[in-house]
């Protein structure tokens, strides 16, 4: 596997053609308990200027979308590595209920880094680091990047 064919990569319990048919469950406790043993590298989205101002003013969102940005001010989104020049953070992860998946958003090249933090994530939560969400990204595909 080639670092640079690697595209936002995700967290499942099993490796799937269509991410609507993944049946396990990932926990989402643990996924918490991560994030939280973790805060130096994760931020929850609820911390951040824009998570506070999307809760102060969440009545002001059309009524279809207040779900949505409840969602992600409960503990599912967490970003990581704030760019000052830029005014944002670059990854998003996001643990994604309803898909039984933990997905990733990179505005940065993949680092075998930032592998290895997900990895890490992933081993905790006893699931695999997917590519495609069929190639299994382990520490020897890690150690194989250039």
């Amino acid at each position: 596997m080639e670092k640079n064919r690697i595209k936002d990569p995700c967290i499942a319990k099993e490796k799937y053609d269509n991410i609507l048919h993944i049946i396990s469950k990932l926990p989402y406790n643990e996924w918490v308990e991560y994030i939280n043993m973790n805060q130096d590298y994760y931020t929850w989205y609820e911390n951040t200027e824009d998570g506070i101002y999307s809760k102060n003013h969440i009545d002001e969102y059309p009524k279809w979308s207040q779900e949505k940005v409840s969602y992600s001010l409960n503990k599912t989104k967490v970003l990581a590595e704030f760019n000052k020049k830029k005014g944002y953070y670059e990854i998003v992860v996001q643990y994604i209920d309803k898909l039984n998946v933990i997905g990733t958003t990179f505005m940065k090249p993949i680092k075998k880094e930032h592998l290895i933090k997900l990895l890490d994530m992933a081993n905790y939560l006893d699931a695999l680091l997917l590519n495609h969400g069929d190639e299994i990204i382990d520490e020897k595909v890690i150690e194989s990047l250039e």
